[in-house]
């Protein structure tokens, strides 16, 4: 027991002192920190260099930890690598902060790692101009994935008229270019449209809507994006209902035009009645392009309209379509409409008519006819008997 007891204490005195000849090594920071913007409205260059006293080691291995904070997150984010830059996507309107370590690792730390203290770096925000003088409202729609179109409001500061200018850029580009083809609206630029050629998916599109005024400075507003989460496809226009004969409805349509991957697609399907189409009956989510339905309600007529959106194995987020124009069924109703109702009457009207014209004709013909007649036999008649009647003589 006592053996137990004293090798249980010779260990905890080794490794106390391991411990505390840990802590009597100090690792430098590493040099130069700097943060660097590249003008490319967000993407950030993050370089520092090799303290001096570490440039000759041979006996460890040397890497850095980084730590930024994301503006879009909202929270740190931590980095090891043996490099001695980074790049990182961050919101300009914001402050960039960075912090960077050391760390060694190998025989000349007695084999542990070791950290060393930090070194921090902060980028601040031009912020020129007032808050209020930033746009408004801004938002991108990817039609079709074959046109770009931003948008965007003037800011709530009255006193100044600005004239704005949109700039972008992504990974596929050399230099930040201004907007190809500026929307205007009441002679004022309020969104931009962009070609195909000019876009470029799955990468970080940084966009910075600034402007000039005469009244004073405006303050400059950065958004990143990546549009392929912005897809809004055409609205469907080929669809086709039948009823079958077990009294169900079959719907089938086409994928909508464009540059969207039919197995990209999922559809929503609703359906109502012909005079209160929003009154929805049933709703059903598929990536199918044909959906049965059960029977419906027989009295009235039944339609159904389809849009689509990009399903989340293709994109993150993305825009409904428009809804489709509804295509309805009607149904025989065992009571006649109003509208059948009126156009029996007017042709009983009719009929009834021109039967009481017939007749009228008819006794104008008789007339006539009648009159004929008794023209005719009264001058001719029958003869009367002119015989002389006896006289009583003998012959």
């Amino acid at each position: 027991m006592k053996c137990m007891v004293w090798m249980q204490f010779s260990t905890m005195l080794v490794l106390l002192s391991l411990y505390t000849a840990v802590c009597r090594i100090t690792v430098p920071p590493p040099d130069g920190l700097e943060v660097v913007d590249l003008e490319h409205l967000g993407e950030v260059l993050i370089h520092w260099a090799l303290p001096v006293s570490l440039q000759n080691l041979t006996d460890c291995s040397v890497r850095f930890q980084l730590q930024y904070f994301d503006t879009y997150e909202d929270r740190w984010a931590t980095i090891r690598t043996i490099h001695l830059n980074y790049r990182a996507q961050f919101d300009l309107e914001k402050d960039v902060r960075v912090r960077v370590f050391t760390m060694l690792k190998g025989s000349c730390v007695d084999g542990s790692e070791v950290l060393s203290p930090g070194v921090e770096a902060v980028l601040k925000p031009p912020n020129k101009g007032s808050i209020d003088s930033r746009v408004e409202n801004f938002s991108c729609v990817f039609y079709q994935r074959e046109l770009m179109e931003c948008s965007w409001g003037k800011g709530s500061d009255k006193s100044i008229h600005p004239d704005y200018h949109l700039y972008y850029w992504h990974r596929g580009m050399e230099q930040t270019l201004e907007c190809p083809d500026y929307i205007h609206s009441n002679g004022l630029r309020t969104g931009c449209s962009f070609t195909w050629e000019s876009l470029q998916e799955f990468t970080e599109f940084n966009i910075c809507v600034n402007g000039s005024s005469v009244e004073g400075p405006v303050r400059p507003a950065y958004f990143s994006l990546q549009i392929q989460n912005h897809v809004k496809p055409a609205a469907i226009e080929t669809m086709s209902l039948e009823a079958q004969p077990d009294g169900q409805f079959h719907l089938e349509w086409e994928p909508p035009e464009g540059r969207v991957p039919d197995v990209c697609l999922e559809y929503e399907v609703e359906s109502g009645h012909m005079d209160v189409m929003e009154d929805q009956l049933q709703r059903n989510i598929t990536m199918d392009t044909t959906l049965t339905y059960i029977s419906m309600d027989q009295s009235r007529t039944n339609c159904f309209r389809v849009r689509s959106r990009m399903h989340e194995f293709c994109a993150d987020t993305s825009f409904w379509s428009e809804w489709s124009q509804p295509s309805c069924l009607p149904v025989s109703e065992p009571v006649a409409t109003e509208t059948i109702l009126l156009c029996i009457l007017a042709v009983s009207v009719i009929l009834l008519l021109i039967l009481l014209l017939c007749l009228w004709k008819f006794r104008e013909w008789l007339k006539m006819y009648g009159r004929k007649i008794a023209t005719f036999y009264i001058p001719y008649g029958p003869k009367e008997d002119i015989t002389i009647p006896p006289t009583g003589r003998k012959v």
